[in-house]
């Protein structure tokens, strides 16, 4: 039974060796995450990052690949400051960091990494100070820069939470400005002789206004544009239902790094 056993097991064993990516083998587990053993450079930066670590501690900016949300290095004065209590250096890395680089050397191909030296840095940072230090400490710095410019007006959604919501009813952060229209016509009635069309968008209202920290309205503009000119004698009643609307809806303050803000909304409506 013994025997049988250990036959199982090793079997076993080689099927799992089977399935295995043959570029596993070639990786080793690194301060940075796992490295190909090829990425003799990538090596040796991180190497060369341990050993100026002991002299000199630095954060390093990073700018990440692809799309950088609007207003995403407003903390950096903050942060600079509250890196220089702790006799650390803020640098921007002069490398372009980038997901997918590959290397080829006498026909062998292999994918590298880029800023090893700058992300063995960072990691060095948290291995001394707590896991999350880099990740505490910027969103301590954005939450510095929040409070400093409590009394401006954040624009909506761009330099608020990701994904905010501030109509509550709506269930996803795509779906809020659909349950705001689909609730305004809910209760909307034309006025007696407005002439409507066959299909319908006969008029289309843009509307802005700030959603302050106490979750009521101010500062609502409204701009009415009719299909057919004849209606424009109605404006005064339809921008009255908007703005009972808008004023009395059930709005909640934006929160921008945990601190609530002031928020302008734009939203424009069409039948």
């Amino acid at each position: 039974m013994k025997k049988s056993l250990t036959v199982i097991f090793i079997l076993f064993s080689f099927a799992i060796k089977a399935q295995e990516n043959p570029s596993d083998k070639n990786t080793v587990n690194t301060i940075i995450g796992k490295i190909d053993k090829r990425d003799l450079n990538g090596s040796s930066e991180i190497e060369r990052a341990k050993i100026d670590f002991k002299s000199k501690e630095a954060f390093y900016y990073i700018e990440p690949e692809g799309y950088l949300k609007i207003g995403a290095n407003r903390h950096h004065p903050f942060l600079i400051e509250l890196l220089k209590k702790r006799g650390i250096h803020f640098v921007t890395s002069p490398e372009v960091e980038m997901q997918y680089v590959w290397y080829e050397n006498n026909g062998d191909r292999y994918q590298v990494k880029t800023n090893c030296y700058y992300k063995a840095s960072n990691e060095l940072l948290n291995l001394k100070y707590g896991s999350h230090f880099i990740k505490n400490i910027e969103k301590t710095a954005d939450s510095l820069y929040v409070i400093s410019k409590l009394n401006e007006v954040f624009a909506y959604p761009d330099e608020v939470d990701d994904y905010y919501i501030i109509y509550p009813k709506a269930k996803e952060f795509l779906d809020q400005k659909i349950e705001i229209q689909k609730d305004f016509f809910a209760n909307f009635k034309f006025p007696n002789g407005f002439i409507q069309s066959s299909d319908k968008r006969d008029f289309r209202a843009k509307t802005n206004f700030i959603i302050k920290r106490d979750s009521k309205v101010s500062d609502l503009n409204i701009e009415i544009k009719f299909k057919n000119s004849e209606n424009q004698k109605f404006q005064d009643y339809i921008v009255n239902q908007l703005r009972k609307f808008i004023e009395n809806a059930n709005w909640k303050a934006a929160v921008s790094s945990g601190v609530t803000v002031d928020c302008r909304f734009n939203i424009n409506f069409y039948n």
